[in-house]
């Protein structure tokens, strides 16, 4: 299929390569809430038995090292994480905290707390990815140990002062040589500076494969699970949808969770926010929505950040 394009097709109709996407964004309908699109369902079992069918499809195209964002209305998506539950591995259980949100300023016209949010669920793509991980790290491991051993960096430690006595320079070199962090890495910039100039070559070819097979995830705007982001309006009222999400927050995501040039799979396009900012942010997209005036839209959208991504990059 035509990739930086969206297709006017279901999105369980593709004919897209198993393992394709490195980043899916899902904005499905939320299940009688907001849009047409919401109310075309005959119960809430028959949209489950929808959301099942979506979740299997994600969990075909998700590749290995990928990462799937899963929007729904905070009533609801509990009922969706125990079905994705079940094919993903959940990272997180997002909240968006819409700023300047209307519902703020009419809080005493309900009878709960006024809904100012939405959700997201972040998954990774199982076993398969930790277990490539795990063993690219090891094979670094077993190199740096066998350019330097725990007894010659002990002596290194001792030698240099850093170590008192030999006992605490044995226990400060096996801390090196298999320092382990809560987020997966090959070596530390300490191992790194152990490596003879001469073997680095060795090293940079088990660092690539490991990039290869890590999860993109660079948080350079510092988010927390809770994100607070504007609604956009004078962005989104240009765009004839009901749910049309914010650029900046799309942005982040996509930034955050994938690479230039990784493919971008949007199952429900909508106004086309995440297929426009995949653009712009030079990475690939794909998108599918069964409604022909939302592809139209959705189309003409990215065209403009198509036409400056072929000039710059």
């Amino acid at each position: 299929m035509q990739i930086n394009k969206i297709h006017n097709i279901d999105f369980l109709n593709n004919t897209l390569p198993d393992k394709c996407a490195q980043l899916i964004i899902a904005d499905p309908p939320y299940f009688e809430v907001k849009g047409s699109f919401d109310f075309i369902w005959k119960s809430f079992e028959d949209y489950l038995k929808d959301v099942e069918r979506w979740a299997i499809e994600c969990k075909r195209l998700l590749a290995d090292n990928g990462t799937l964002f899963w929007w729904g209305h905070a009533k609801k998506i509990a009922y969706a994480q125990i079905i994705f539950d079940k094919y993903f591995n959940l990272e997180n259980s997002l909240v968006w905290e819409k700023n300047e949100c209307q519902t703020k300023k009419g809080i005493n016209d309900y009878l709960c707390f006024a809904p100012v949010t939405e959700r997201a669920l972040m998954y990774s793509n199982g076993n398969d990815y930790h277990d490539n991980v795990r063993i690219a790290i090891q094979k670094t491991q077993e190199y740096l140990s066998t350019i330097i051993t725990r007894n010659e960096l002990s002596e290194i430690l001792l030698n240099i002062g850093n170590c008192k006595n030999k006992a605490s320079a044995k226990q400060n070199a096996n801390n090196i040589l298999s320092q382990k962090s809560a987020k997966p890495q090959m070596i530390t910039e300490q191992q790194y500076n152990l490596i003879p100039n001469k073997e680095k070559k060795e090293y940079e070819a088990l660092r690539q494969e490991y990039e290869a097979l890590r999860r993109p995830f660079n948080n350079y705007m510092g988010l927390l699970d809770v994100m607070k982001f504007s609604q956009e309006s004078n962005i989104s009222l240009n765009y004839d949808h009901d749910t049309v999400k914010p650029e900046t927050l799309t942005r982040a995501l996509i930034l955050t969770c994938s690479r230039p040039n990784d493919l971008v799979l949007v199952p429900f396009s909508g106004s086309g926010t995440e297929c426009a900012m995949a653009a712009k942010e030079n990475r690939n997209f794909i998108g599918f929505d069964i409604e022909n005036k939302y592809v139209e839209m959705g189309n003409k959208r990215c065209v403009e950040h198509l036409r400056t991504q072929s000039l710059f990059y």
